[in-house]
């Protein structure tokens, strides 16, 4: 068919048009709490059913536990269970002939039936041959064992000997022949992550680690160009190597604050970056022992209790630095306390009996869990001894209140719109009060100084520092306490999400931290009024998801707007028809600082009129980006403004030297007088396209 069924975990499945990308449908459940699955399906019946939404799902996968009760979402029970192959049914709670155990799934491909067992063996079953007799063969899985020598196994020991932990991440960079790696896993419980540019010897490390059963349980061996390669920051408590042979001190911001070590041959003090933190070297033979001590420059701890949190390093945009789903809290639990790289949280039981529907007295706290913030790793019993021992021991007897909100928040179920002070619109310069666009969700937010953060149906924030507008976090379910928390360089959205059918499809904890402007991430700025002949400087970003504010000042506005409330700039288009379209700004090439705006277009533009500016001199930026054509001469355009040529017989490729890659083009000294600025454009080969528009008065200019 023409259609991709994306299953979405705890909500409804997506469906997408395969040969396009576009979305054809993607729904809550109505009502909302209904939980969904990871399960769909499409049999020859309903081939025809499909193209009216109908697929079919299983009860008992789409079957959930919300607080006192179990909510049960449409489906057909026990249709995960079984496949249909032609004319044949197969249920796998019935077995299958020749296997030994519990049925997990079956798949047909190639001619052949693959049954998986839940005990781990897979099987393969081919149709019987008239005349001749199959023979059963049998591969069963071998383990070698870990064969480190003495002198690995020293060097590993003393390596993790000078590390804070003998758990959490280690990276081996550059390879010799995998010793230090056996080590590393000999004497330690580290996950190992191994990379090297000698494909060969990737192989062949991975065969080795695989076949001693550590790959992917413990370990993992990537093949990537050492010579600019970057690491994530923060996550690594031990950083090593096998060849002394390169310069690796570029890698030293992914160790972990608080302790994380690096042995990387001979690093001297003075090339240290001064703003990556303070670090100590030690000299241990021909190696230095490089450890990051301390917290990150300008990061906080968050003690609770809504106390600000002034976090100078967490700055819109953000990116994911992990997520993970090990951790998990019951929605209402408590916020969490964020100490020296630590989180420390205390989960409800929400397993305990109560009064069912007695929302006045909830259920008790489990004992406090510690978790790396690094990384989402919790913590072993035997690590920060000295920091559990300060924590109080939790009374199970002692039942807890249903919900924790800050003084702001007066009614804990039903909050208000926020109201959080003033900025200035960069549009028209003038002061106004700060618009959070606020829907579904008890937590009304919290303003942690620079960031204020609430759930708007998703987790959400705004950074005040650069007037982000609210950046929605889609996908996974933040607390009905406030629980996502700048601290510690990073922002904290712990897993929050147990005792909640609600159809959110990212049931999971992640931690952010601050990216490059390059980076994609939209906003929704919220409502402005614009008063006539007021606007001074503006972007518009054709086919965009969302808002974007620069840090030059320039706000972007999604034209059309689909991102969510916007100011209602007056715009007028012509055809009406034109398309836009809207491609992740991932697949740009390299270098263009607004990546973001050149990714999505407006193809078959003729003519755009932005009313409402202020009368003046503007500089006019044009952002194109070739997203089609690989040749010269396939699209060739001619561009006026005011009237008067600005860019003739214009070219996308010829200028960018290739698709994908952005094109800027500005024009100084445009005249707008009665408030409105006329674009047209012009085809003599292909369609017209445009990326963005950026327009400048003169004396917005360096605000």
């Amino acid at each position: 068919g023409d259609e991709l069924i994306v299953p979405c975990s705890t909500a409804y499945p997506a469906r997408l048009n395969r040969n396009t990308g576009e979305l054809i449908e993607f729904k809550l459940p109505s009502p909302g709490r209904l939980p969904g699955g990871w399960f769909a399906a499409l049999t020859p019946e309903q081939s025809k059913a499909v193209r009216r939404g109908q697929l079919t799902f299983d009860d008992l996968v789409n079957r959930q536990r919300h607080e006192d009760k179990v909510h049960v979402g449409r489906g057909e029970s026990g249709v995960s269970r079984r496949i249909r192959v032609g004319q044949r049914q197969f249920d796998f709670d019935m077995g299958f002939p020749g296997v030994e155990g519990t049925v997990h799934s079956m798949v047909v491909g190639d001619g052949r039936l693959f049954v998986v067992s839940r005990e781990g063996t897979i099987y393969c079953f081919q149709p019987k041959l008239p005349g001749r007799r199959t023979e059963r063969k049998n591969w069963p899985l071998e383990k070698a064992d870990l064969l480190a020598t003495p002198d690995e196994m020293s060097l590993a020991r003393s390596f993790v000997a000078s590390s804070l932990s003998d758990r959490g991440i280690a990276v081996v960079v550059g390879l010799k022949d995998g010793a230090m790696v056996r080590g590393l896993l000999a004497e330690s419980r580290y996950h190992v992550v191994v990379i090297d540019d000698h494909a060969k010897r990737v192989r062949a490390l991975r065969r080795t680690l695989d076949s001693l059963g550590y790959y992917g349980a413990r370990a993992a061996v990537l093949e990537a160009d050492l010579s600019s390669l970057r690491l994530p920051p923060y996550i690594v408590t031990l950083l090593t190597t096998e060849r002394d042979d390169a310069d690796w001190t570029s890698l030293l911001s992914s160790l972990r604050p608080y302790g994380g070590v690096a042995s990387i041959g001979r690093v001297e003090p003075a090339v240290l970056e001064q703003e990556l933190g303070e670090f100590k070297v030690d000299s241990a033979g021909s190696q230095s022992i490089v450890r990051r001590t301390g917290e990150l420059p300008g990061a906080s701890d968050y003690t609770g209790d809504w106390t600000l949190s002034p976090d100078k390093l967490v700055r819109f945009p953000l990116g994911v630095l992990w997520f993970d789903d090990e951790l998990a809290h019951f929605k209402r639990s408590p916020q969490p306390r964020f100490i020296k790289g630590v989180m420390i949280s205390r989960p409800k039981d929400w397993r305990a009996p109560r009064i069912p529907g007695n929302y006045k007295v909830d259920y008790p706290l489990l004992p406090p869990v510690l978790s790396d913030m690094y990384t989402g790793r919790v913590l072993h019993e035997s690590e920060m001894t000295d920091l559990r021992s300060q924590l109080q021991p939790t009374d199970p007897k002692t039942h807890e209140p249903s919900q924790y909100r800050p003084p702001s928040q007066r009614d804990a179920w039903k909050p208000r719109q926020p109201v959080v002070g003033e900025r200035r619109n960069p549009m028209t310069g003038v002061m106004e009060p700060r618009a959070f666009p606020k829907t579904y969700g008890c937590d009304g937010g919290v303003d942690y100084g620079d960031f204020y953060t609430l759930r708007s149906g998703t987790a959400a924030y705004y950074d005040k520092t650069i007037e982000s507008g609210t950046v929605f976090l889609s996908g996974p379910r933040s607390g009905c306490t406030n629980s996502i928390i700048p601290a510690g360089g990073l922002l904290n959205v712990p897993y929050f999400f147990e005792g909640c059918t609600c159809s959110y499809p990212l049931p999971s904890a992640m931690s952010l931290v601050s990216m490059p402007e390059s980076h994609e991430q939209w906003s929704s700025w919220g409502k402005s009024s614009i008063q006539p002949n007021s606007i001074e400087r503006l972007g518009l970003n054709f086919g965009a998801p969302g808002d974007r504010i620069a840090r030059s000042g320039t706000l972007w506005l999604d034209f059309p707007a689909v991102g969510g409330p916007s100011p209602k700039v007056r715009v007028a288009i012509e055809p009406s028809q034109t398309t836009f379209q809207y491609q992740h700004s991932g697949w740009m090439t390299a270098g263009d600082p607004y990546p973001w705006v050149s990714a999505s277009v407006a193809e078959g533009l003729k003519s755009l009129v932005i009313q409402d500016l202020k009368a003046g001199s503007y500089t006019v930026r044009l952002y194109f980006a070739e997203p089609r054509y690989r040749q010269i001469n396939q699209r060739v355009q001619t561009i006026k403004l005011q009237g008067r040529t600005v860019l003739a017989n214009f070219d996308i490729i010829a200028a960018a030297g290739s698709a994908m890659q952005g094109v800027v083009r500005e024009v100084s000294e445009i005249t707008v007088e009665d408030g409105k600025l006329h674009l047209e454009l012009s085809a003599s080969k292909g369609q017209s396209l445009l990326s963005g528009v950026e327009v400048i008065h003169s004396e917005a200019e360096g605000k």
